[in-house]
């Protein structure tokens, strides 16, 4: 029993996001570890990019309103977290998928 997930709603999550990255992946034609690999450096570069789009738009509407500045930190730092967060996850069903799909 593992305090943190009691009811295993993190662990059931975890075993979705896997099976959809893993149906991706194989939808893509990714079969080698190396393309796997190249596939993880995607997605970081991937959520960069949100990211630079999101702080762009943020800038511009700090442009326009700035007393709305403690709003928008707070926006930038949450769409950090959940960048930072979402590529982490697919980086660990990509390895995942590495280790119980390409190793048989």
């Amino acid at each position: 029993m593992n305090l943190n997930d009691l009811f295993r709603r993190k662990e059931r999550r975890h075993q979705m996001g896997y099976q959809m990255m893993r149906n991706a992946l194989r939808e893509a034609g990714i079969e080698t570890p190396d393309k796997a690999r190249d596939e993880i450096s995607q997605v970081w570069k991937r959520g960069f990019r949100t990211m630079g789009v999101g702080m762009l738009f943020l800038l511009g509407v700090l442009a326009v309103i700035p007393t709305a500045a403690p709003v928008i930190l707070a926006l930038a730092l949450i769409m950090v977290v959940w960048v930072v967060n979402s590529n982490i996850n697919r980086q660990n069903y990509i390895k995942r998928y590495i280790k119980e799909e390409m190793k048989k």
